[in-house]
């Protein structure tokens, strides 16, 4: 009898897969004239909290349903330090949660180039990190 496989959610390559392609869209749109800045800080958040679960998923973690980078960096400060010392990523990541799904939230006019990239940078930072941990290529 073949094993049955295991369900995607509970799958680290799986939450990789996914961030590494809201990552990549950011990025990308972080390359045209006139970037959604919004849509970049909300992706960059989503890449990294799906870093942060799969890296978790594969320490055994139990799934939780939560948007909020902070308390899952903290989470992984059990397993890594380095990843633990990034609340000030996290806190800037938080502040898309919410940016880039419904107007009127926050003041969009007030997120520009300077924002939506150190939203970028926070993320690429956290998948740096979970890519070395894991032992992943970045493509």
């Amino acid at each position: 009898m073949r094993n049955q496989p295991e369900r995607p959610v509970e799958t680290p390559i799986a939450w990789f897969r996914y961030a590494s392609g809201d990552l990549g869209v950011a990025e990308r749109e972080m390359r045209y004239d006139q970037p959604a800045y919004h849509t970049v800080g909300f992706l960059c958040q989503s890449a990294a909290e799906k870093y942060l679960k799969g890296y978790l998923i594969a320490q055994g973690w139990s799934l939780e349903k939560t948007h909020d980078v902070v308390p899952l960096l903290g989470l992984c400060a059990d397993y890594d330090a380095e990843l633990g010392a990034m609340a000030n990523e996290g806190a800037v990541l938080n502040e898309y949660v919410i940016a880039g799904r419904y107007p009127g939230d926050i003041f969009l006019e007030h997120i520009g180039h300077a924002e939506a990239q150190e939203a970028l940078n926070a993320a690429q930072r956290i998948r740096r990190r979970v890519t070395e941990l894991m032992d992943l290529r970045q493509g």
